[in-house]
């Protein structure tokens, strides 16, 4: 079995709405080139919205009957729908100081990998 990771990071909160739409654009042509059998997205989805506003949003945005319950379809990528992936999170409960897990070369600026998106699932043996 063949398997490909993606490590995305959304344009910055100040980038103009024409460069975040080609970005998901561009990452859902990715994504449907990808021939791998298991395919696994990780990455900072919601740089546009404040924290308290990530942290409302990260438990409820749960897919039922294609809709979010509870959060905003526009604060995620079109493709989590449109490719019917698995979604999960991993928002994690610490102070907001210590919640990043990556961070740029220069140390400017720190991502938390806030979304897990998987094409099936996967449980091995």
């Amino acid at each position: 079995m063949k398997a490909s990771l993606q490590h995305l990071r959304c344009l910055h909160t100040n980038c103009e709405e024409e460069e975040l739409e080609a970005f998901y654009v561009d990452r859902e042509r990715v994504y449907r080139e990808d021939h791998t059998s298991f395919k696994v997205i990780v990455g900072d989805f919601m740089p546009r919205l404040a924290p308290e506003e990530r942290l409302k949003s990260s438990t409820s945005e749960i897919p039922r009957n294609g809709e979010w319950i509870g959060g905003r379809v526009e604060d995620f990528p079109p493709f989590i729908m449109s490719t019917h992936t698995i979604h999960g999170n991993s928002q994690f409960q610490k102070p907001s100081n210590l919640r990043w897990t990556w961070s740029q070369p220069g140390g400017q600026f720190h991502d938390e990998i806030d979304h897990i998106i998987f094409n099936r699932k996967f449980c091995p043996d």
